[in-house]
């Protein structure tokens, strides 16, 4: 038979309602510190029910903030992996290098072993409690899913998605034990679809991004101002999706930029293109000549001046 526990603020004194809020979230969620956005009095309900070996936990409040440091992932030594389902709901969650804004309807996942901060608020707000070893072995890369909305056009997000909110809103549909654990089994199965096809669409998103990045560095190389803001700007993503895209060629946007410039300025003074060793610096972006000339000689062994008289 399912399990079902609820709770509500207003089974308590004002005063104490934020207080009782957080020890019961982080009884039946994780232990973390939290603060709400507001001093006004607050009004928050959970619902947690157990499906076969998985808990979902359904929260509705107002917007308040959660931080899970390195001392409560020490103290609370928990190893699940956390699915998230913003029914109606809005935040911010923060894990490792990845940072997204969640909105209504979005899935997303975060890891109980890492530290996180997670912005939360709106109604039935729906948390998926996995234990570790029943994903971990199908997806060994799952910590680099955290902090990301998975993309609903990919095939099994939107079936799982349905399947948390049914799952949240009739416990009663999963009072028979057998029929619960095989739901569950089918939420992981979808939601192993779903992650396998979003590493593979990212990952040649990001090899596209890559080789569009290399050629608007190239097509760039005059501008002193370069940067990787200007780069994500450009190409209408954020900067941790440029370096991430750099990072599966074990390179940085920074460094390809300076190689790329040196190897411009050299292939110009070789072939007599600039009429001085300032014109090189200048024409592909530095702007401290003596840094340059500095730098130069450390790539190529050579100074810029000799090249410039061969040419």
């Amino acid at each position: 038979m399912a399990q079902l526990n609820q709770y509500s603020t207003l089974a308590v004194s004002q005063p104490r309602r934020f207080d009782y809020w957080k020890e019961v979230v982080c009884r039946h969620c994780l232990s973390a510190d939290s603060k709400p956005s507001s001093q006004s009095d607050f009004e928050g309900t959970l619902q947690v029910n157990q499906i076969g070996a998985l808990s979902i936990s359904t929260l509705s409040s107002p917007l308040h903030h959660w931080v899970r440091s390195e001392q409560h992932v020490r103290s609370d030594a928990a190893e699940d992996l956390w699915l998230g389902f913003t029914r109606n709901g809005f935040g911010e969650l923060e894990q490792g290098a990845q940072k997204t804004r969640l909105g209504a309807g979005n899935l997303f996942l975060y890891d109980a072993t890492q530290p996180f901060r997670f912005s939360l608020g709106g109604t039935e707000n729906h948390l998926l409690r996995i234990p570790r070893q029943l994903i971990a072995p199908r997806l060994p890369r799952i910590a680099e899913c955290t902090a990301r909305v998975l993309d609903e056009s990919r095939p099994g997000a939107i079936p799982l998605r349905e399947m948390c909110q049914q799952a949240a809103s009739n416990p009663a549909l999963l009072q028979d034990a057998g029929l619960a654990q095989r739901y569950a089994s089918t939420l992981l199965d979808l939601l192993v679809l779903s992650l396998e096809l979003q590493d593979t669409e990212v990952g040649h998103q990001e090899k596209d991004l890559y080789g569009r990045v290399m050629l608007y560095i190239q097509r760039h190389l005059s501008d002193a101002q370069l940067s990787l803001e200007q780069i994500a700007q450009a190409h209408h993503v954020s900067t941790r999706t440029v370096t991430r895209a750099f990072a599966r060629h074990q390179k940085t946007p920074a460094a390809e930029i300076w190689k790329e410039r040196l190897n411009a300025s050299r292939h110009a003074l070789e072939q007599g293109q600039v009429r001085s060793v300032s014109q090189a610096a200048l024409d592909y972006g530095f702007s401290d000549f003596s840094h340059y000339s500095h730098a130069f000689r450390k790539a190529f062994g050579v100074t810029p001046q000799s090249l410039l008289a061969r040419g």
